[in-house]
């Protein structure tokens, strides 16, 4: 009697698998805000006064005296705000994922046994599977906030004064 035995099929698989995603968001958000205020205020006085005298005394005078005053003021004020503010948000994923998968495999298939002049053949079919899973998640989060305020006062005064006098005497 003869016994053959194959060992046919002995496989080892391994798969790997690697993902990375990386999400970048980044947010820009400028805020400009200008308030501009302007007061002008105009003050006009004129004072008019005349005066008118005689004497009689075998002299005739007439004395007339004008007064003429204007005041002019023009007060000019300017306001000037600006608001500025920028915001930066960026966020940042980072997701790693690795897969790791091993398969054994071994295939017995083949039992032949030859007796005398008589064949006989026995097939047996063994499979043995070993799966091993390795998982691994790295997870990163970076967030940056930057925030800007720039506010810029301008206040301009502007005064003038104009003041006439104009006296006449005869």
């Amino acid at each position: 009697t003869l016994l053959y035995v194959y060992l046919r099929y002995l496989l080892t698989t391994t798969y790997v698998r690697t993902y990375v995603r990386t999400y970048v968001r980044t947010y820009v958000r400028t805020y400009v805000r200008t308030y501009v205020r302007t007061y002008v205020r105009t003050y006009v006085r004129t004072y008019v006064r005349t005066y008118v005298r005689t004497y009689v005394r075998t002299y005739v005078r007439t004395y007339v005296r004008t007064y003429v005053r204007t005041y002019v003021r023009t007060y000019v004020r300017t306001y000037v705000r600006t608001y500025v503010r920028t915001y930066v948000r960026t966020y940042v994923r980072t997701y790693v994922r690795t897969y790791v998968r091993t398969y054994v495999r071994t295939y017995v298939r083949t039992v032949r046994t030859y007796v005398r002049t008589v064949r006989t053949y026995v097939r047996t079919y063994g499979r043995t599977y070993v799966r091993t899973y390795v998982r691994t998640y790295v997870r990163t989060y970076v967030r940056t906030y930057v925030r800007t305020y720039v506010r810029t006062y301008v206040r301009t005064y502007v005064r003038t004064y104009v003041r006439t006098y104009v006296r006449t005497t005869t």
